[in-house]
């Protein structure tokens, strides 16, 4: 299992190319083979493009082997219904599960 510290990338995460930028940086140091946990500690706040373009991207590489840790950061719980309202994919997935174990709608 792998963790990626969001806050590594900064506590503001905002806009869809910044979002391609954090992953394409970390890819490098990542396993496709080994499912990665996403902690949001320390992140002030996630817009629903950032998060978007990064999960979408890291979801494609490791085939949706991905978690995202609870989290009470308001701005991840309203990005996440957003992000699984608009797609049908890995990353659905991913925040689908998310939602539920977070307890949100």
């Amino acid at each position: 299992m792998q963790t990626i510290y969001l806050k590594k990338f900064g506590n503001v995460l905002v806009g869809r190319p910044n979002g391609q930028e954090a992953f394409n940086g970390i890819r490098p140091q990542l396993d496709p083979n080994l499912p990665v946990k996403i902690d949001f500690s320390d992140v002030l706040t996630v817009n629903p493009s950032w998060l978007d373009e990064f999960l979408t991207r890291l979801a494609d590489f490791n085939h949706g082997k991905v978690e995202l840790l609870p989290t009470h950061n308001a701005s991840v719980r309203v990005a996440l219904p957003v992000i699984a309202k608009e797609r049908q994919d890995y990353t659905a997935d991913i925040v689908k599960r998310a939602i539920k174990e977070m307890g949100l709608k």
